[in-house]
């Protein structure tokens, strides 16, 4: 059953690439509200001056190089909703095309990594929330998320730089890229195959998208003041997103905003302790795991968490679950809430409480995180009775 010839995987990933373009193009037309009253409004704005120009007067809350896509795409004589989502398909594929390339290095044997690839290119490319994200709300997700992939790709493969160029670009299109770069400080400390310095190519890479809008006239610190002013954009601790801090939506963010902040900083901490005094060789399956609990530790703990910042566990968590069964429940779990969350904001559906929805993703990641944490201890006990020995 797990024997697939080269013919055939080839045959299936057409199909599965097939099968998702059509589920997207089901809600190619569909209009949301933050397409209406953002996205189209920026486009029209860029569209208007019709030259590099129209930077200066941007308004939007996507970041530089994003309104530089924005401004390629208005001289295409495309729908605007049609090319604007097809950016965001792109990036579908490319994000699915990523997990498959994983999951491949990951297993063994040719025949049976045909098998296992395959199917992490179908749950990653037919995952419902990756079809809504980009065939029908249009959102950027699938940018930041495959370059937050891409950037730990490159750091296993011990190819830092193009590391630290990727994990600039997604913090550009989207400032949670930078939920992957806990692992990848791990990672240098564990490893030390990279000097900390490459850290600089991040600002750089950044930078260089900014390009085209700084010659449009736009200063030359544009990128970093829009990030600091979105930091302070939304001051609640609850936003959205159901993680801890729905069961306290009433806390002031001014005094519990920097404690939930230390509380996240701490928690990945002692992951990183652990890490390292474990004494294990790391594999790229458990790598995978573990960007999963490191990014959803992020998206549980932080204030102001929108709806789709866990967008890295939810798709990559099903991917994980090809390779180690104890993930499907939590995988399908954490599908469903998110699922939900995004459909009632979004969709107009049905909308069934925060407080349970965050409760389910409580369990998930506590579940998760002993998870994780049993493994890294084990470890540690394993090699201290190896040392005593």
């Amino acid at each position: 059953m797990q024997e697939m010839n080269r013919r055939t995987f080839f045959i299936l990933i057409g199909m599965i690439s097939i099968l998702g373009m059509a589920l997207r193009w089901m809600g190619i037309w569909y209009v949301g509200v933050d397409f209406e009253n953002s996205l189209m409004m920026w486009f029209n704005q860029l569209k208007e001056v019709g030259s590099l120009a129209a930077m200066t007067n941007y308004t939007g809350d996507y970041n530089l190089p994003h309104a530089t896509i924005f401004y390629l795409l208005t001289l295409i004589p495309v729908e605007p909703i049609i090319s604007i989502k097809m950016v965001s398909i792109l990036f579908d594929y490319l994000e699915a095309f990523l997990a498959m390339k994983m999951v491949m290095a990951i297993v063994s044997g040719t025949k049976k990594g045909y098998f296992y690839g395959s199917w992490a290119y179908l749950l990653v490319l037919c995952n419902p929330l990756a079809v809504i994200n980009s065939g029908y709300l249009a959102q950027s997700e699938s940018l930041w998320v495959y370059l937050a992939l891409l950037s730990f790709w490159y750091v296993w493969q011990d190819k830092p730089v193009r590391g630290m160029w990727a994990l600039g670009f997604g913090i550009a299109m989207k400032l949670q890229a930078v939920f992957i770069l806990p692992l990848l400080l791990i990672m240098y400390f564990y490893k030390k195959k990279f000097s900390i310095l490459h850290l600089v190519w991040i600002p750089v890479s950044i930078q260089a998208l900014c390009i085209p809008a700084i010659l449009g006239g736009c200063s030359f610190d544009s990128a970093f003041v829009l990030f600091k002013n979105m930091l302070g954009e939304y001051p609640f601790m609850y936003y959205y997103y159901p993680n801890i801090w729905t069961f306290f939506q009433d806390a002031p963010y001014y005094q519990f905003g920097r404690a939930a902040i230390v509380i996240t900083f701490l928690a990945l901490l002692m992951f990183a302790v652990l890490f390292v005094q474990s004494g294990k060789k790391h594999s790229l399956e458990a790598y995978l795991e573990y960007i999963v609990w490191t990014t959803m530790t992020c998206a549980m703990l932080l204030p102001c968490m929108h709806e789709r910042y866990n967008y890295i566990a939810e798709i990559l968590l099903p991917v994980c679950a090809i390779l180690n069964r104890r993930f499907w429940l939590p995988a399908v779990g954490l599908v469903l809430i998110s699922l939900q969350c995004n459909g009632g904001s979004y969709l107009g559906w049905n909308h069934v409480s925060h407080y349970a929805l965050a409760a389910g993703n409580l369990v998930i990641y506590f579940y998760l995180t002993w998870n994780c944490f049993f493994g890294l201890y084990k470890g540690y006990q394993t090699r201290k009775e190896t040392e005593s020995c």
